[in-house]
């Protein structure tokens, strides 16, 4: 009714009748005349005003006679009517805050979001009591849609509704009529500003009056309205104290060591070296530490960053795509992700599985180096426990912090957005903690993107189980690999066609079914990114086992060829689907099928030759030093970027250009931020516990000594492990585990730094 009301208050200043208000005097004399100009502006708009009040009262009365609506929504509502009469400040505030139109509907717009917090901060004041308020703005976001029969499967951008494919009228409504199967998951949204005396239940009563009479779907999400002083859950609370307290042990720390940094302190407590691990000197010295960069895997570290680079840059640009309602145009969405740069850019889900490789390999590689054959002391334990050492400290610190976004952000559209995906962590956290969370469906998941953690979590597990095989049996293990890797193939190909799966992520997949299934069944799920997992370990096996092979000419020409084949096929070929036809179910079988073992082969032939040296200047550039400290801080990184890009896209207060320029730009910001804040978790938590776990396992030595062993990047510098008695020269690479040279004596669990 407000924006039928705005309508009609335009159309009536226009009108002939009176034109005469417009007719200001060319180069008008300061003084009078200008002031006598406004006086009859102000009463020709408040004639309109009350014209058009006078219009439309008979129909609102009518209306809410049909309608139980609460006293005081029907007392808040007379009372704006008034003020609009009179051209009150505060009541043309109500609706100049609320959306107007949907400025190129035409192009796919389907968002006016008004102003946000102009409608929170409007208030209508007691006309006798000045400290107090009669009324306050109350922002609600309004979904409006079309006709539509009851969904009965799911849509791509490309389909249409089959009961509209014959529909003929107007070119402009056989037009909408193709796009009408939009409307189910991208309905017309108006932000409205209503007086905060109205319930939810007066305005599901209106809105369903105004959908009877017009023939349209209208619903509202709740409705928000200026809080007063922040309340703070109990986590929320011990959120901040605890890293107010790791914050206290980072100053403390780094006290001590200014205070006596060449003190020998190896008759000092075990709490004494602990409160040192956090000092920011050390751990910045070890941070930047590129010593590691100048063994045979140093490669890994470019591989690692760069990934992480292309990580951002295509959330930079699918979650954009994810919420296409808050940005203009909607409909070039799949014309720009069309393009041969956004699909280099879009595919970038691809690189989880680069991820998962270089996890594969690493375990792999820093395991087979540490067992030999002669050696059937298999640490189960101890492996698990160390790995889980690296991952869950700054993890679980991370999901303590994410209970304390809600604080940091709001906006209309802050429910549609982050919020969804934060809410679920004050319930289902727990599953995080045991990492099983990506066992559920999406819109039970804490913080989506964690997926990824659960995933290395298992199946390192399985991984452990799959080397104590391989270290019995050589010619098992291997046939066991392949054999996982085409079960891994398999499962993700049945799967793709029994839940009628979209072959990948994509911006074309509208239906929040459709991904909810594809990121249960085949992007998140273990057994299907078992394949890129199980690839590394077998890469790493090789380079474990042979690690001066040498390649012939021809078959080092050929595997660059098909490496390059294979992965640029599969980032490119895709953008068919965008632009011509929608896959068919073959093509999405057979693609979802292999797309992360074929792009994962790719990269893991350019590994195999850097690590052999069979890659020339792309080694030279991988392997720069300056990747080190970089990749150091990808896991933490990895885990912050998200939240950063959706705390941005859910703090919008207008609808945002859907184009490149602005998303590559919007990228780099992303990764420059998420690299800063990764930095200050590393020191907060990362690096002093990789430091404590030196300090529990070697509880005799110098402080010194113990930073120098922190575990950081991803390899370590050469380790002898003294196993029954027999010492042997290993490097271990585990997810950038930094450790200087050391004897470890596996009898007695001592450690000492070598000379």
């Amino acid at each position: 009714m407000l924006v039928f009301y705005m309508v009609m208050f335009f159309v009536a200043w226009t009108t002939e009748t009176n034109a005469e208000i417009w007719k200001v005097p060319p180069n008008p004399e300061y003084g009078t005349n200008v002031v006598q100009s406004w006086k009859e502006l102000d009463k020709s708009l408040k004639d309109n005003a009350q014209l058009l009040i006078k219009f439309l009262m008979p129909t609102v009365l009518e209306s809410t006679s049909q309608l139980n609506l609460s006293s005081q929504c029907m007392k808040d509502g007379f009372q704006l009517v008034s003020g609009l009469r009179s051209l009150k400040k505060w009541a043309v505030s109500f609706l100049d805050s609320s959306g107007k139109s949907f400025d190129g509907m035409m192009s796919g717009t389907v968002t006016s979001l008004g102003d946000f917090e102009q409608c929170l901060e409007t208030v209508v004041p007691h006309p006798k009591r000045k400290d107090e308020i009669l009324f306050q703005g109350q922002y609600c976001l309004v979904e409006i849609r079309p006709p539509l029969p009851v969904k009965q499967r799911r849509f791509t951008y490309k389909d249409q509704i089959e009961e509209l494919s014959n529909y003929t009228g107007s070119g402009t409504m056989e037009y909408f009529s193709t796009k009408a199967h939009l409307m189910y998951s991208y309905p017309f949204r108006l932000g409205i500003c209503i007086p905060s005396g109205c319930t939810q239940d007066d305005l599901a009563q209106v809105f369903d009056l105004v959908s009877n009479k017009l023939n349209i779907n209208v619903t509202t999400t709740p409705c928000k309205i200026k809080e007063g002083k922040k309340s703070f859950m109990g986590i929320q609370i011990f959120s901040i104290c605890f890293i107010c307290f790791l914050g206290f042990l980072v100053l403390l720390g780094t006290l001590m060591e200014i205070r006596s940094p060449s003190e020998n302190i190896r008759s000092e407590s075990l709490l004494h070296r602990i409160i040192l691990s956090f000092s920011i000197i050390s751990n910045f010295k070890q941070l930047i530490n590129t010593k590691a960069s100048e063994s045979n895997l140093s490669s890994l570290h470019g591989i690692r960053f760069l990934t992480l680079v292309w990580v951002i840059l295509c959330h930079s640009y699918l979650f954009p795509g994810f919420f296409k309602p808050y940005y203009r145009s909607l409909f070039r969405a799949a014309e720009v992700a069309m393009e041969p740069v956004a699909q280099m850019i879009v595919n970038g889900t691809e690189a989880m599985s680069t991820f998962l490789f270089l996890e594969g390999l690493l375990a792999s590689y820093s395991i087979l180096k540490q067992i030999k054959p002669e050696n059937k002391n298999f640490r189960f334990k101890h492996f698990l426990l160390h790995r889980l050492w690296r991952i869950a400290p700054v993890y679980y610190v991370f999901l303590l912090g994410a209970s304390l976004i809600p604080l940091m952000t709001s906006g209309p559209i802050f429910d549609a957005t982050i919020a969804r995906l934060i809410y679920p962590c004050f319930q289902y956290s727990w599953r995080n903690v045991i990492f099983i969370n990506n066992f559920f469906n999406m819109d039970d998941m804490c913080m989506l993107h964690t997926w990824y953690v659960s995933v290395v979590v298992q199946l390192y597990i399985l991984a452990l189980l799959f080397l104590f095989l391989l270290t019995r049996s050589k010619k098992i293990g291997i046939i066991l690999n392949i054999f996982i890797i085409f079960a891994s193939i398999a499962y993700t190909g049945v799967a793709t066609y029994f839940y009628d799966l979209q072959p990948t992520m994509t911006v074309v997949h509208i239906d929040e079914e459709d991904s909810s299934l594809f990121f249960s069944y085949s992007f998140a799920n273990t057994i299907s990114r078992t394949g890129p997992y199980f690839v590394g370990i077998f890469i790493g096996y090789i380079l474990a086992t042979k690690p001066d092979i040498k390649i012939p000419k021809e078959m080092l020409v050929m595997g660059w060829f098909l490496a390059v084949l294979s992965s640029g096929l599969i980032v490119l070929i895709t953008g068919v689907w965008y632009g011509v036809e929608k896959p068919t179910a073959l093509q999405s079988v057979i693609y979802s099928a292999f797309y992360k073992v074929a792009f994962t082969a790719g990269v893991a032939w350019v590994t195999f030759c850097c690590t052999t040296g069979h890659a020339g200047f792309i080694n030279t550039i991988l392997s720069w030093k300056a990747w080190v400290p970089l990749s150091k801080l990808v896991f933490v990184t990895y885990l912050i970027q998200p939240v950063i890009q959706l705390n941005y896209i859910a703090s919008f207060r207008a609808i945002q250009e859907f184009t490149h320029l602005q998303f590559i730009i919007q990228g780099f910001g992303f990764l420059v931020i998420s690299t800063f804040l990764g930095f200050v978790c590393n020191m907060l938590i990362e690096s002093p516990c990789l430091c404590i776990e030196n300090n529990f396992f070697n509880p005799e030595s110098k402080t010194e000594e113990t930073n120098e062993a922190k575990n950081f990047g991803f390899e370590n510098d050469d380790i002898k492990m003294k196993m029954k008695g027999k010492t042997e020269t290993m490097l271990t690479l585990e997810n950038g585990l930094d450790k200087k040279l050391f004897k470890i004596d596996n009898e007695n669990t001592k450690v000492h730094k070598d000379s």
